[in-house]
């Protein structure tokens, strides 16, 4: 299935990477449960916020899996897609990437359509096994050099 797989790190450092050249717009967190079998989403809609000139978004991610042992395919759709037929249709981010226990990184782009994003999380490889996940993602105004 697509995209890099990535390895959960034992990082206790926060989401925000403290340089100057950024400033988070706003930061949210929740857990779902994704059952054997099942697709769980958030959506995420980028709101009033003032961006300069200067500045481009970044959505910034982190998740953890329990049991940490299993692993899900996770995807960043742009737009708001509430259905299976949006979500195959959607222009993506990244699509299905493997992730063993949890992870994290960052995309730009996601508030491209809709000024929002919809997050994916896959299990439906698994027949049995239910995942819960807990997950946190910040908007992030980053200044755009060339």
């Amino acid at each position: 299935r697509g995209g890099p797989s990535i390895k959960r790190t034992n990082s206790s450092k926060s989401l925000v990477s403290n340089a100057d050249n950024e400033r988070v717009l706003w930061s949210k967190s929740s857990s779902l449960v994704v059952g054997a079998g099942m697709v769980g989403h958030a959506f995420l809609e980028l709101g009033q916020v003032h961006i300069e000139p200067y500045e481009t978004v970044i959505l910034r991610w982190k998740f953890d899996l329990t049991p940490a042992d299993l692993d899900i395919y996770f995807s960043v759709l742009k737009g708001i897609c509430e259905d299976k037929k949006k979500q195959r249709a959607a222009d993506a981010c990244f699509r299905s990437r493997h992730v063993q226990g949890g992870g994290g990184g960052d995309v730009s782009g996601a508030f491209a359509i809709q000024n929002a994003c919809t997050l994916v999380w896959s299990n439906e490889m698994s027949w049995v096994r239910p995942r819960t996940i807990k997950w946190t993602v910040e908007a992030v105004a980053i200044e755009w050099s060339d």
